[in-house]
């Protein structure tokens, strides 16, 4: 704003920033669709096409209810990372997670993340903090089913050995991991909530910090509750179990001869490719990370290529109808993802919150 002779003056954004936005999706569209012509390139573009045509597509309820069963399971992990603070429903997880995936597919920067928390923070009255910490613990438990699948991989195949540098490094950071959320839970549990402050000085940040941290450690409670870890381990597993079998169900589509082993492989490989936001969902990214793992065991690139394809549109097609019906359940509103603060009337009734 700027002022002139008492009266406020809106200043309109300069040229750089509006464009910004669009810029950067043309960016992404651009660099996506050069790795895609990267990946086709080295193989033969007809074989490939006559591979999707051949595909057996009565596997495909079988992906697609595998792929929205892992979400179901992360819904159970989640209720659990929930439960010190409030009493969610299963099925209003659920909701909130599928809408969260659908959100990131269309949207750059992983912007469900974000959709997930505002909504949780709108329907819950829970703080910011605590809710964030429970989607960084879903992370770390995604990371002792990844180590997981990659051991497994590395003791039955020699070829999988390459993988072994990520297993160490998977394993020191959920040592790290897990023992600083016990302590930032104990320390939440040990003393009383900090005031809150502004971001204004030196004290205001300690301040500000401090009451964040202690929130923070308010979400991560379920690492101090036994029953509640080994409650999110099973469900951990089986999440990830359900996307290895959509993977399994996309591969039998295509006729691809491989080892079930390896699909849990391709799903350690495609998370993680499509968990930093290079391109929108993961596109390009993603299918040359599944090509390369494949072509590493064996499988002729040009199959390799037709599955990591068919594969991402697998994974996407069912959140376009279901992330629009998850809205529904919700009775979404416009607010529950913009508006950054509560109503005066305090938090919104969530629908099915409760068990």
């Amino acid at each position: 704003m700027e002022y002139e002779s008492g009266i406020a003056v809106a200043v309109r954004p300069g040229l750089a920033r509006r464009a910004f936005p669009y810029v950067r999706s043309v960016a992404q569209l651009a660099l996506a669709g050069a790795l895609l012509a990267g990946l086709l390139w080295r193989v033969d573009l007809a074989a490939v096409r006559d591979e999707l045509k051949a595909a057996t597509l009565w596997w495909l309820p079988l992906a697609f209810a595998a792929n929205l069963g892992s979400d179901w399971f992360r819904a159970i992990r989640w209720q659990q990372f929930f439960a010190p603070m409030k009493r969610l429903g299963v099925p209003f997880l659920f909701a909130v997670a599928v809408l969260g995936v659908a959100t990131n597919l269309v949207l750059p920067l992983r912007a469900g993340e974000v959709v997930r928390v505002q909504v949780l923070r709108r329907r819950t009255g829970l703080k910011v903090s605590s809710i964030v910490a429970t989607l960084l613990s879903e992370k770390l438990m995604d990371i002792v089913a990844f180590s997981t699948f990659i051991i497994l991989g590395i003791i039955l195949y020699e070829d999988a050995h390459f993988l072994w540098p990520l297993a160490v490094a998977y394993g020191c950071l959920l040592t790290v991991g897990i023992a600083g959320a016990r302590w930032l839970a104990g320390r939440s549990q040990r003393e009383p909530a900090p005031e809150p402050a502004t971001i204004s000085g030196l004290t205001g940040m300690r301040q500000w910090f401090r009451h964040e941290t202690h929130w923070l450690g308010v979400g991560l409670a379920g690492f101090r509750s036994p029953r509640a870890v080994v409650y999110v381990l099973a469900a951990s597993v089986a999440a990830w179990l359900c996307e290895a079998l959509m993977y399994y169900a996309c591969g039998r589509a295509l006729g691809l001869d491989v080892s079930p082993v390896v699909y849990l492989l391709v799903v350690v490989a495609a998370t993680i490719a499509v968990s930093v936001p290079i391109t929108q969902a993961g596109l390009g990214v993603f299918e040359l990370a599944i090509a390369g793992l494949l072509v590493a065991f064996g499988v002729d690139e040009t199959q390799a290529a037709a599955f990591a394809i068919f594969s991402h549109v697998m994974l996407a097609l069912p959140y376009f109808a279901a992330g629009p019906l998850a809205a529904v359940a919700l009775r979404l509103n416009i607010s529950d993802i913009l508006f950054m603060r509560l109503d005066k009337t305090g938090p919104v009734k969530a629908v099915a919150t409760e068990a």
